[in-house]
């Protein structure tokens, strides 16, 4: 479409809650893995209007009528295809301008020279270490094929590639943490490291994983710096490797746990980029499958990471989890354990129960006033009330306290954070009124940095329009 790259449309939809959207308009009911209401666009008494969250698409089976979410709001509200995505734009903070996107596909195109750089320089037979690295993790050629790994051995070297490439500008892989200025020239992050790709859902390189190969390296893992392009809250690992079996998806922590089970035949795998599933990962996993099995470490971060996974909102998702006996996944499968592995995941258990009996295996070690303390902060934070009231219930009877102990202390936390809530949403308004009406405001005030202090809404849609008319 004229002025429109496919790209900002595809922006569009993949921002865009078709659920949420139609819900707006359409009353619907959960039934199996869609959702069901009365057709808005003819008469009815039986609903035969479905949505599908996971193709992101509806159908009504009655008049026919189906599309996504452009064309339904194209034709409920009768615009033109244009006006359509433009609204659609609006309500997800989006900008439709072309200048926007052209900037974007260039940081895209500068990550793309830089993996084909990195796999390069891997298979250059000039640096033998990452290759001996590899070989004794058990990494395969064709796994290494398949992902895309490389390594980060010359700057100089990733520099001249980029400049052949008609990347001269240094902004742009600064812009983007692919490479650093120092007092004596540019260096780049990922020096000496494995280089793991990380893949967005359209299939673009967006950014990378480094894993250090000498121990005289400071951090063992680095990621890409976040910037337009990576937020790492938004991306799995594996992504666009992922093969869904049974509508299931596993989850690591690691790359290379993700890496040893694609090998090991688990190729229904992604691996978060940090210890913490984000809400922004539970919508991409979503699309993927409605069975989620969390794969952790049986360790205090492994455990930490189960309780911190309770707050994430998961309506369309059927979340289970599995702590391991001993190890991580790589170690696991590396020591010819696919079998007792496989056995782990068919005996996989709801976090919540999990979680309980994390807590409770605590109990010998630390206080039960500290530990009813965190149960309550738990449960304050878990997003629905009849999960937190379950989780209050069962964590007092580990705790052999009553339950209303823990679900009136669970109540009183809920309805402060709630007071505090609508305080904030309260100053959102306030401020977004006068950025309105004081359009002279804009200079005054740090708007990018204001803006990830907003909740997800109409106040920080119009805060990230201003930005960028900034």
């Amino acid at each position: 479409m004229p002025g429109i790259p496919q790209e900002t449309i595809d922006r569009v939809l993949d921002a865009t809650d078709i659920v949420e959207l139609v819900g707006s308009y359409v009353t619907l009911k959960k039934v199996g893995l869609n959702f069901q209401g009365l057709c808005p666009f003819h008469s009815e008494k039986t609903p035969s209007f479905s949505v599908s969250m996971e193709k992101r698409m509806f159908r009504c089976f009655g008049c026919g009528a189906s599309g996504n979410a452009i064309t339904f709001i194209k034709r409920h509200q009768k615009l033109s295809f244009p006006e359509a995505i433009r609204l659609l734009a609006e309500r997800s903070g989006i900008s439709i301008a072309t200048e926007e996107d052209k900037k974007r596909e260039t940081l895209v195109f500068c990550v793309a020279k830089a993996q084909e750089e990195f796999r390069r320089q891997l298979k250059s037979g000039s640096y033998l270490s990452p290759l001996k690295y590899l070989k004794e993790r058990g990494v395969k050629a064709e796994t290494q094929e398949e992902f895309g790994i490389g390594y980060a051995g010359s700057v100089k070297e990733l520099i001249g590639s980029l400049k052949r490439w008609g990347i001269h500008d240094k902004t742009i892989p600064l812009s983007i943490g692919l490479l650093r200025e120092k007092e004596k020239g540019m260096t780049c992050p990922f020096m000496g490291r494995i280089t793991l790709p990380i893949v967005d859902h359209k299939g673009n390189t967006v950014g990378f994983g480094g894993r250090a190969i000498e121990n005289s390296q400071q951090a063992k893992y680095v990621n890409s710096s976040e910037s337009a392009i990576f937020s790492k809250r938004r991306l799995l690992f594996g992504l666009n490797r992922v093969k869904i079996s049974d509508d299931t998806v596993l989850v690591v922590e690691g790359y290379f746990d993700v890496l040893s089970l694609h090998q090991a035949g688990f190729t229904n795998t992604v691996g978060l980029l940090g210890t913490e599933l984000s809400a922004e990962q539970a919508k991409i996993l979503e699309r993927l499958a409605h069975n989620v099995i969390l794969i952790f470490d049986a360790d205090a971060g492994g455990k930490a990471a189960i309780l911190k996974c309770l707050k994430i909102p998961r309506q369309n998702l059927s979340v289970k989890a599995v702590l391991l006996p001993e190890g991580d996944p790589d170690e696991f499968i590396r020591k010819g354990k696919v079998t007792e592995f496989q056995g782990l995941i068919e005996k996989a258990r709801g976090i919540r129960e999990i979680a309980v009996e994390i807590i409770g295996h605590r109990v010998k070690e630390e206080s039960v006033e500290r530990l009813t303390e965190e149960a309550t902060r738990i449960a304050a934070e878990i997003p629905d009330g009849m999960e937190a009231n379950l989780f209050a219930e069962e964590a007092a009877k580990t705790l052999n306290v009553p339950a209303w102990v823990l679900q009136e202390k669970t109540q009183a936390r809920r309805e402060k954070k709630e007071k505090i809530a609508e305080r904030k949403r309260g100053l959102e308004r306030f401020l977004v009124n006068e950025l309105l009406k004081n359009p002279g405001l804009k200079d005054m005030l740090r708007l990018e940095a204001l803006k990830d202090l907003f909740e997800e809404g109409e106040e920080k849609r119009i805060l990230v329009r201003q930005i960028l008319k900034q």
